[in-house]
C-alpha cells in the first residue's frame, strides 16, 4: 500500500485543476471563484469582450436609427405625393401684374405695415363640399358634383374600409386644407358659420340666425330649469302667489323695513301681480304643495330634468376576519350621489341647438404655405387626431346593424372632475363630473357663455358613520389603509353605476338621432379624454398614490423619473405603457381573494408581491369591467391635466424652488426678480 502521505499528495493532484486564463493552479470547486474574484487576465478579456459588445449593439442601435429614419422620410415623401395629387387646384390666384411705377421714378410696391401693427381679420373657413357618390366615377382632383342626398344615400357605406380614398378640400386664406378619409362629409358646420363666431366685439353686427348657436345657460343642468324659464312659478298656480311665498321663505324671520320694501317692490308693484289670484288664498295649502312636488312624478321642476338621487354600496374588508366569497362580505352604502343618467345627457346634446356646431366626421388638416414643401400635419381638435380617425375606421369597418343603413357618427365624449371646495372656511364642498361633446370645437367649448358643459353628477364623499358601522360590524375601527381602499372602491362603484346597461347598449349598437340638418344618424359613443388632477386620476386607475410606478399611464418607476425628455425615457413610456389585459386582471382578482377570503390585510406584503411592483392597488376597475370586450384600455384615456399637472404642480413648484434658492442667496436677489417682472408686465 502506498504510504499515507503520498496517497494525499496524489489525491491533491487529481482535485487541483489549472485556470484557462492565468495558468494558476487551484483547487477543483475553487475555480469558479478564482474566476469570478482574482482572475485578473479574466477581468480584462471580460472587460474587453463588454466592450465589444457594447459597441456592437451601439452600431446595431445606429443601424436602426438610421434605417427607422430613412423609412420615416420615404414615408413622408409618399404621402406628400399623395397629396399633391390629391390637391384640388387653388381658385384663389391671383396672376402676377405689372405695376406702372410712380411719378418720381420709385417703383410702385405695395407698402405693408410690420406685423405687431396688423391686426388680421380671422376668415370663415372653407366648408367641404357635398359627398361624392361612389356609383358615379369621380376624380378626385376634379370638382364634386352638386347631389340630392337623403337619408338612405348619406349612410356610411362600410365597404369604404376596402377603398382608402382621401378627399381634399381647397386652401383657405391661412393655407389650411382639410383631408377626409373615404368621402367628405355629409354634414359639415362650417356652411353655417358666421363671422362673429369667430371673434367677439362691440363694433360687431349681429347677425340673424347666429342665435341658434347659443345655448341658454340653464341646458347644461337638464331640462327642469328650461321648465322654470317657461313656467317659472310652478308648482304654485300663478306667479302672484309665487312671488309671495319667495318673499315669505326668503325674508329674515324677524320682519325689518328692508322686508317691507321687498313685499311692496318685488311682490305687490310686479308686473305680473294679479290681485284676484289672492283670491281663496291658504298659505298652509301653497306650503304643502311645495313640499309634495320633489315626489310628484309630473313635477316639472324636480322630475323632468333626469336628475336622481341614490346611493352605493362598497364591500368592507377586515384583517384576519375570513368569508367564503367576497359577495359575503359587509356592505356600507354612502348616500347623496345626484347624477344623470349618461345616454340622456348624449342624446339631449345632440338635440340642442349647439348640436349644429358638431362635426360628424373626423379629418386631416395640413398647412402649406408653399406648394414646392410638403405639408404640415396640424392638431387643434379632437376630430383632427389620430385617436378619433383610427376610432372612425374601426367603427366604419364593422356591419351596419340589422336592418339599419344610417349613417354612422361618433360621439366622442371628454370628462372632467374636479373635488371644489365652496367657501375659504368650513368644510363645504362638492365633487362635479362634467361631460363635454369632443365633435364641438374647442372654441366654442371654451367659451363661457357657450354652457357647452354638460352636468352628469356629483360625487359624495365618504361619510364619517362608515367608523362606527365599522365598529359595530368588525368590533374595531377602520384603520388609515382601510379608508383609503374604501374611498378607492367608492370611486368605482360611483362610474359602475353610472355606466348602465342602456349606455353599455348603445356603446355597441348606438343611438339614432336626428341632426340639425334633418337627417337621422346613429351615433356610437366613445370615450377620449377624463382630465383630473393627479389625486383623481389615481383613483380613476385603480393606483396607489405616488407610488413605485406612479405615471398612470406608463410603468416608468420613481428611481428613471430623472431621465425625462431623454431618449431613453420615450422608448421607454412606449415600450412599457400600461395596458388593460387579462394578466393585470387576474392579479387585482387573486388580491381581492386574499382580503376578503383569507383574512389578509389590504396592505400585508402578500398583496404587495402580487400587485405591488406596478403600484396598482387591489380594486376592480370599472371602465374594465364594463368596456374592456369592446377592446377599450381606459389607460389611454387619462391625458394630463395642464392647470393641476403644469401651472398648478410642475410649474409652481419649480418657480416656488428658484425663489427659495433666491431667498437663500440674499442680497438684492428677489428684488431684482421683481423689478424684472414688473418691466416685463408694463412692456
Amino acid at each position: 500500500m502506498l504510504p499515507h502521505s503520498i496517497f494525499v499528495l496524489l489525491l491533491t493532484f487529481l482535485l487541483m485543476t489549472q485556470c484557462p486564463n492565468c495558468n494558476v493552479e487551484v483547487h477543483n470547486r475553487g475555480l469558479s471563484v478564482h474566476l469570478s474574484r482574482y482572475c485578473k487576465i479574466r477581468d480584462i478579456a471580460t472587460t474587453s469582450a463588454l466592450a465589444e459588445r457594447r459597441e456592437r449593439g451601439e452600431a446595431i442601435s445606429e443601424a436602426t436609427r438610421l434605417e427607422d429614419e430613412r423609412r420615416q422620410e420615404e414615408q413622408r415623401e409618399e404621402e406628400w405625393e399623395h397629396l399633391r395629387q390629391l390637391r384640388q387646384p387653388r381658385v384663389d390666384e391671383v396672376p402676377d401684374i405689372e405695376m406702372e411705377p410712380r411719378p418720381s421714378g420709385r417703383p410702385n410696391r405695395q407698402i405693408r405695415l410690420p406685423m405687431r401693427y396688423r391686426n388680421e381679420v380671422p376668415v370663415l373657413p372653407i366648408p367641404a363640399p357635398p359627398p361624392i357618390d361612389r356609383d358615379e366615377p369621380v376624380s378626385a382632383l376634379g370638382d364634386p358634383p352638386d347631389i340630392e342626398m337623403d337619408s338612405d344615400d348619406r349612410s356610411s357605406h362600410h365597404s369604404h374600409a376596402e377603398h382608402p380614398e382621401w378627399f381634399c378640400t381647397d386652401t383657405d386664406t391661412f393655407d389650411l386644407f382639410r383631408e377626409y378619409p373615404h368621402s367628405f362629409p355629409t354634414y359639415d358646420p362650417e356652411h353655417s358659420a358666421y363671422f362673429d363666431a369667430l371673434c367677439d366685439s362691440s363694433a360687431f353686427q349681429h347677425v340673424d340666425g347666429d342665435a341658434d348657436y347659443e345655448r341658454p345657460w340653464y341646458a347644461g343642468f337638464g331640462q327642469s330649469l328650461e321648465a322654470v324659464h317657461h313656467d317659472y312659478f310652478a308648482p304654485f298656480l300663478n306667479a302672484t302667489v309665487f312671488r309671495l311665498m319667495t318673499w315669505f321663505y326668503n325674508s329674515s324671520i324677524s320682519k325689518s323695513l328692508q322686508d317691507l320694501n321687498c313685499l311692496v317692490n318685488d311682490v305687490i308693484l310686479a308686473e305680473d301681480f294679479c290681485r284676484e289670484d289672492l283670491l281663496d288664498f291658504n298659505a298652509s295649502r301653497e306650503a304643502s304643495r311645495l313640499e309634495k312636488a320633489q315626489h310628484d312624478p309630473a313635477s316639472s321642476i324636480f322630475s323632468s330634468d333626469g336628475w336622481h338621487e341614490t346611493s352605493v354600496k362598497i364591500r368592507l374588508p377586515c384583517e384576519k376576519d375570513k368569508f367564503s366569497s367576497e359577495d359575503c362580505a359587509p356592505e356600507f352604502e354612502v348616500n347623496g350621489l345626484y347624477y344623470r343618467k349618461p345616454l340622456e345627457v348624449l342624446k339631449s346634446a345632440y338635440q340642442e341647438v349647439a348640436a349644429k356646431t358638431f362635426h360628424t366626421k373626423p379629418y386631416k388638416l395640413f398647412w402649406q404655405p408653399d406648394d414646392d414643401e410638403p405639408p404640415e400635419r396640424i392638431i387643434t381638435e379632437l376630430y383632427t387626431s389620430d385617436a378619433m380617425l383610427q376610432e372612425h375606421e374601426k367603427l366604419d369597418s364593422q356591419p351596419n346593424e340589422p336592418g339599419c343603413n344610417l349613417e354612422t357618427v361618433i360621439g366622442a365624449i371628454m370628462l372632467w372632475s374636479d373635488s371644489t371646495h365652496l367657501a375659504s372656511f368650513g368644510n363645504a364642498s362638492l365633487w362635479p363630473i362634467y361631460l363635454f361633446i369632443g365633435n364641438q370645437s374647442k372654441y366654442i367649448r371654451g367659451k363661457p357663455t357657450s354652457f357647452a358643459a354638460h352636468h352628469l353628477a356629483y360625487i359624495p364623499k365618504l361619510s364619517d358613520t362608515i367608523q362606527d358601522f365599522y365598529k359595530k360590524t368588525f368590533g374595531r375601527s377602520a384603520t388609515g389603509a382601510v379608508l383609503t381602499h374604501c374611498k378607492r372602491e367608492l370611486m368605482q362603484a360611483v362610474w359602475h353605476f353610472l355606466l348602465d346597461a342602456d349606455f353599455i347598449d348603445a356603446y355597441q349598437h348606438g343611438f339614432v338621432v336626428k341632426f340639425p340638418d334633418g337627417v337621422s344618424r346613429r351615433v356610437f359613443p366613445r370615450f377620449f379624454t377624463y382630465s383630473a388632477d393627479y389625486p383623481e386620476k389615481v383613483l380613476l386607475a385603480c393606483m396607489k398614490f405616488l407610488g413605485r410606478c406612479p405615471c398612470p399611464r406608463c410603468l416608468v418607476s420613481k428611481d428613471n423619473i430623472f431621465k425625462l425628455g431623454t431618449k431613453f425615457d420615450r422608448r421607454h413610456r412606449t415600450r412599457n405603457s400600461r395596458v388593460d389585459n387579462h394578466p393585470r386582471r387576474s392579479f387585482i382578482e387573486r388580491a381581492r381573494e386574499l382580503i376578503f377570503v383569507q383574512g389578509y390585510s389590504v396592505v400585508s406584503a402578500a398583496i404587495e408581491r402580487i400587485v405591488g411592483t406596478t403600484s396598482v392597488a387591489p380594486i376592480r376597475n370599472a371602465f374594465s369591467e364594463k368596456f374592456s370586450k369592446f377592446g377599450f384600455d381606459f389607460h389611454s384615456m387619462l391625458v394630463p391635466d395642464f392647470m393641476h399637472e403644469f401651472e398648478l404642480g410642475v410649474w409652481k413648484a419649480t418657480l416656488t424652488h428658484l425663489l427659495r434658492i433666491l431667498y437663500s442667496y440674499g442680497g438684492t436677489a428677489v428684488q431684482d426678480l421683481n423689478e424684472r417682472s414688473y418691466e416685463t408686465c408694463s412692456a
